[in-house]
């Protein structure tokens, strides 16, 4: 009984100590409201202009100084994890100009590239196709990008092999050379010419390799792939030119997948998963203007009343202005600290809203 005895007691202490508490906290913010009511009840042109003015500076700041994150790996990665110390350690030991097969390692990303699949339509074989093929890969070598009146192709942004200082290039490129070579001379194509050892097992797909053979050579294969990489370890100029490199890259495949009547023709870029990440801010457009007209319809309908007396639904309207003018000079202080833009900031606002909002109804049961 006595334990029963000291556990009420102190549970009464613990329980008056915090309605004290709270009664304290309450007196002191209704205070302190009270005069910063008074404060701005007393300077209102200077409450109405100044903040106004703000949110015009902060706001062009976001028109003129506006960059979208281009690093997906700032998104989900520190600057400091083991990943990217992995990476660039990858990157050191395994370059992809002095690969023994010129076949980048799994570890690390190629960096900047350009990728071409090849798809034979019907269920074609790939491999009959190698005029076709050689055609797509010159008009991706031709193809020129302009910057500042210069036009540069592949050859001033590709990687240099160590050896002999040329572009690097897939060893499939060759072999389809030579099958082309063959095919004119009305011969049969089996091996290398020059017995070179290429692996080129990842730039095929789709093999299928004869039933009762013994040399296991390929004889058909519905796809291939190529890769061309582009220098990025630069200067800055030399990345923004092979980022518009890529961007043209994929409008030559897409005109090329348009005009070809024989292959499936399909681009990915080392920009391809940004683009489509950037992409989600552009589609959710729609969305978010559905969600604003939302809330200014729920502000509005929570601030009326039947009394007409009472209601005041310009009330929530200028709350919901309010939040909006605020979020903008928030982002107009946060691109002006050189932060940049992702689509998973889309959210904040209205995470802003309904925060509000339950601080609001909370200080209205309190009153």
């Amino acid at each position: 009984m006595c334990f029963i005895g000291r556990t009420g007691a102190s549970s009464a202490a613990s329980w008056i100590w915090r309605r004290m508490l709270r009664q304290v906290i309450h007196r002191g913010l209704k205070s302190s409201f009270y005069w910063l009511g008074l404060f701005v009840s007393r300077h209102p042109v200077f409450f109405l202009t100044v903040p106004a003015v703000l949110t015009i500076i902060f706001g062009s700041t976001v028109l003129s100084r506006f960059k979208p994150e281009t690093d997906l790996e700032i998104l989900v990665a520190p600057t400091h994890s083991l990943a990217k110390i992995e990476r660039s350690l990858a990157n050191s030991l395994f370059p992809i100009d002095q690969s023994k097969h010129k076949l980048y390692s799994d570890l690390h990303t190629p960096g900047r590239y350009g990728r071409l699949i090849l798809l034979a339509k019907s269920g074609g074989n790939i491999l009959e196709l190698a005029e076709q093929v050689l055609q797509v890969h010159k008009k991706v070598l031709d193809m020129r990008v302009n910057y500042k009146g210069f036009n540069y192709t592949f050859a001033h942004l590709c990687v240099l092999s160590h050896r002999d200082k040329r572009c690097l290039l897939d060893d499939i490129i060759t072999i389809f050379e030579d099958i082309r070579l063959a095919v004119l001379s009305n011969s049969t194509f089996s091996k290398v010419p020059d017995g070179r050892v290429s692996f080129i097992g990842h730039q095929l797909g789709g093999v299928a390799l004869p039933a009762n053979s013994r040399d296991q050579q390929v004889k058909f294969a519905r796809a291939i792939q190529i890769t061309y990489y582009l220098r990025n370890l630069g200067p800055v100029v030399q990345d923004i030119i092979s980022e518009k490199w890529e961007s043209e890259f994929c409008k030559l495949v897409h005109q090329l997948a348009t005009d070809s009547q024989e292959l499936h023709i399909q681009s990915l870029t080392s920009f391809s998963l940004w683009r489509d990440f950037h992409k989600t801010g552009v589609l959710a457009k729609s969305e978010v203007l559905v969600s604003l007209v939302l809330v200014l319809l729920a502000a509005t309908i929570s601030s009326s009343m039947r009394d007409c007396l009472r209601g005041k639904p310009f009330l929530g309207l200028l709350g919901v202005l309010t939040i909006c003018i605020a979020n903008v000079t928030a982002a107009g202080i946060f691109f002006i600290s050189d932060g940049k833009f992702n689509s998973t900031l889309l959210g904040i606002p209205f995470f802003a809203m309904g925060k509000c909002g339950f601080v609001h109804r909370d200080c209205g049961d309190c009153m």
